[in-house]
């Protein structure tokens, strides 16, 4: 990203320990962003006549692949337990 990660701060960029968290924390910004422009486009579609159903659909879309992008970094174990703990409320 290059962007500015705070004052004394190192780069998270060039950190190859963390590499996959910072994969993860971009996967994550992507499906928050995602997220963000989906709701953004449905509250406008709720509230004018000029929506398109095609451009939700493709809003939507892309939060799905986002989301599977981030769960695709996280530990297995983690994304069953917390899918469980889903299906038994």
């Amino acid at each position: 990203t290059k962007g500015f990660d705070g004052p004394g701060r190192p780069n998270i960029e060039n950190d190859t320990e963390n590499s996959v968290q910072t994969l993860q924390y971009g996967a994550r910004n992507d499906a928050w962003s995602a997220m963000d422009d989906f709701f953004v486009e449905l509250d406008y579609g709720l509230r004018s006549s000029d929506s398109d159903a095609a451009e939700l659909a493709a809003l939507a879309q892309r939060v799905m692949l986002a989301l599977d992008a981030y769960l695709s970094l996280a530990p297995v174990a983690d994304v069953e337990q917390a899918l469980a703990s889903l299906l038994h409320r």
